[in-house]
């Protein structure tokens, strides 16, 4: 069973049936195996339900949330009670935590956001990250933010279409009972433990954060499908639940919301070496030409590529010596110009001292990314699984 897709709106999450047939494919015996990409879960789960301890990794809150209540479980009944909790103590509270956000009008009702506020605070005081009936609570905080919102409830990415103007404009929708709402159905899915297996999280960027492997340890097994170039803004998806988060759980916003591998924010070529560029340029041919057209749109492929540079270097140091590193990607259409991403990291990764042992493509039958952005689709209909060795 899964939550359904109204509730569970992780971008470009990968398919159970798949993490399922990756697991037992490549990783059924493997001693500890680690997702650096991890999302809502699906690899760690398909790990963990057959034993095998995990470590997640992901630099979004909300795949802290997903990974806690996945993995660790919760209890259904101390869950509500909690909520119930804290519910009456955010009717009674008379200090709201505000949500530093100018746009938070645009999106929800004043009744909304006094509710939401109120909620706030009241967790704070409740310190509700501190347990798993209390993640679980936050969870189902944080994914009662859409439905309660003005957005269209129909795309995975916020925004207010006539229809929702038409159907949503001017109600008010009740964070109150949402979330109970929402809770129940995160207990039906995971409000028991599935096995005794160890698992971990850890909230930090795998690109820039050299301490990663200190604190889960090392690894025998890799399973991750990481982000795709420029196909989905990650931050976008989620700015609703972020800043309605930020001061409940231990992170500000502002200091990630430009860090998402695959972003068209921020300065992207701060920090990239001449030759890292020139090297990608030898990796990417046609890099030149969508330059030479698009200069912004080939300055995210070259920020993509030095930041996954950089995160096959931070797995590599979590792995074992001959471990296993499966990775799981398709095909970019990047202004006009495809880019055969797969390909391209496969390469770097060889660089790194592996060897590829094993590779197979799966096609998307029902699923796409992004519509259409900036001049061009990022549609993936494919994805190759690559399986490698470290030598």
């Amino acid at each position: 069973m899964r939550l359904p897709t109204q509730l569970d709106r992780y971008p470009a999450k990968m398919v159970s049936r798949l993490a399922d047939r990756l697991v037992e494919r490549y990783a059924s015996n493997a001693g500890r195996l680690l997702d650096p990409f991890c999302g809502s879960g699906a690899v760690l789960v398909a790990a963990h339900q057959r034993g095998i301890p995990v470590s997640g990794v992901d630099l979004n809150p909300i795949a802290a949330l997903f990974s806690c209540a996945k993995l660790k479980g919760f209890s259904p009944n101390r869950a509500t009670e909690l909520a119930n909790k804290l519910i009456l103590a955010a009717q009674g509270t008379t200090h709201p935590l505000p949500i530093r956000w100018s746009s938070k009008h645009y999106w929800f009702t004043p009744q909304t956001l006094d509710k939401f506020e109120r909620l706030r605070a009241a967790s704070r005081r409740l310190n509700l990250q501190a347990s798993n009936d209390g993640m679980a609570v936050l969870l189902s905080f944080a994914l009662s933010v859409r439905p309660c919102s003005r957005a269209d409830q129909r795309s995975p990415k916020p925004f207010i279409s006539k229809r929702a103007k038409e159907f949503r404009k001017g109600r008010h929708f009740d964070p109150y009972r949402t979330l109970l709402s929402v809770l129940h159905n995160l207990a039906e899915m995971y409000g028991r433990r599935s096995t005794s297996a160890d698992s971990r999280f850890v909230l930090a960027d795998v690109t820039s954060d050299s301490s990663i492997s200190n604190k889960i340890g090392k690894h025998s097994h890799v399973i991750t499908s990481p982000p795709y170039i420029n196909a989905q803004d990650y931050f976008r998806n989620f700015k609703l639940e972020l800043y309605l988060l930020e001061g409940m759980l231990p992170f500000r916003v502002d200091d990630f919301r430009e860090r998402f591998i695959g972003t068209e924010r921020g300065h992207l070529l701060a920090g990239i070496p001449d030759g890292i560029l020139d090297r990608n340029y030898e990796l990417v041919p046609s890099l030149r030409s969508l330059n030479h057209r698009v200069p912004r749109l080939a300055e995210v492929v070259h920020r993509y590529l030095y930041d996954m540079g950089r995160a096959f270097d931070t797995i590599k140091d979590c792995l074992v010596p001959k471990g296993f590193f499966v990775l799981v990607c398709g095909d970019n259409l990047i202004g006009g110009v495809r880019i055969r991403t797969w390909h391209v990291l496969r390469h770097m990764i060889e660089e790194r001292g592996f060897r590829l042992f094993d590779m197979f493509s799966d096609r998307i039958e029902n699923r796409m990314l992004a519509p259409k952005r900036c001049g061009h689709k990022g549609l993936i209909k494919e994805e190759v699984v690559c399986a490698f060795q470290m030598e």
